[in-house]
């Protein structure tokens, strides 16, 4: 049996083991005894998740050679990036309009669902009062991290570990071969 339908089984095994737990007074063990090992494997999916970019991106511009070749390549993943932002956006727009998820809720459930969610909103509010409130360059800002360490242990920043990192390559780039080589070597054999 190929691999794409071995996965899929399992898939549906396990959310039929899970339905079938709660129903039969049985989620205990699925909370106890199973969940921990799927927090497990997200929490180490996200622990190799920083070193990886950072081996990865540091090997590819450093054996670039030409820094224009960087520019033209910058101008195609930010092209590709648009492109399948907008193709996401269009696929979910299309599915929400054709599903129409929440039609078939009832209005007292709605009432309490927006009772509950109304803490988080204003929140919500909150951040975007104090957005208005900065400069239109304050995003460029945040691009750049002032801490490190701090950037790389936080998932969410991701984005700043990797100005970071461009910048790291693109100076060992411009590093002389007999200099730079052993620092590549590293990055080489973590990547």
């Amino acid at each position: 049996m190929p691999l794409h339908y071995r996965i899929m089984l399992g898939m549906v095994a396990g959310v039929l083991f899970g339905v079938l737990a709660v129903m039969f007074g049985y989620g205990w063990f699925v909370v106890d005894w199973i969940k921990p090992f799927g927090l497990v494997f997200i929490n180490a999916l996200k622990m190799i998740a920083v070193p990886l970019v950072i081996a990865s991106l540091i090997k590819g511009v450093s054996d670039m050679r030409d820094l224009s070749r960087l520019s033209a390549l910058g101008g195609k993943t930010i092209g590709l990036y648009l492109f399948t932002t907008v193709v996401s956006v269009t696929i979910g727009l299309l599915v929400v309009n054709l599903v129409a998820p929440g039609e078939t809720i009832d209005e007292a459930t709605r009432t309490q669902l927006a009772e509950a969610s109304q803490a988080d909103a204003q929140g919500k509010i909150e951040l975007a009062e104090e957005a208005k409130k900065r400069g239109p360059l304050a995003p460029l800002v945040e691009m750049v991290p002032n801490n490190l360490f701090a950037a790389a242990g936080d998932n969410s920043s991701m984005l700043q570990v990797i100005i970071f990192v461009i910048f790291f390559g693109i100076g060992l780039l411009l590093t002389p071969d007999e200099k730079g080589q052993p620092v590549k070597d590293f990055f080489d054999g973590m990547n």
